[in-house]
């Protein structure tokens, strides 16, 4: 997977969701808790046909070095997202 892809458009948020949905379920990488921000829509219950949450926001690590990777995107304005590396989440 790609370390950043920036979103544009709602076909390559669908796009990304689809390499993610796939890297999720070969074991490449693992969903995790996104941090305070919780995002009512399950990951694996975002379809094209909608609707969707205002903001996106998942977290995932990677299965084999544990990096932490997250999607954001705003889609209520259309602004856009991404794919990228995230720090960790502190724990208390």
């Amino acid at each position: 997977m790609d370390e950043h892809v920036r979103i544009r458009t709602p076909r390559e948020l669908f796009r990304t969701i689809g390499v993610i949905r796939k890297a999720v379920s070969d074991g490449d990488v693992e969903e995790i808790d996104p941090g305070p921000m919780k995002i009512t829509l399950a990951f694996n219950e975002i379809s094209e046909a909608g609707p969707l949450e205002d903001l996106l926001l998942y977290r995932f690590r990677c299965s084999e070095c544990g990096q932490n990777f997250e999607l954001v995107a705003e889609t209520y304005h259309g602004s856009g997202g991404s794919w990228s590396k995230a720090v960790p989440l502190k724990t208390a």
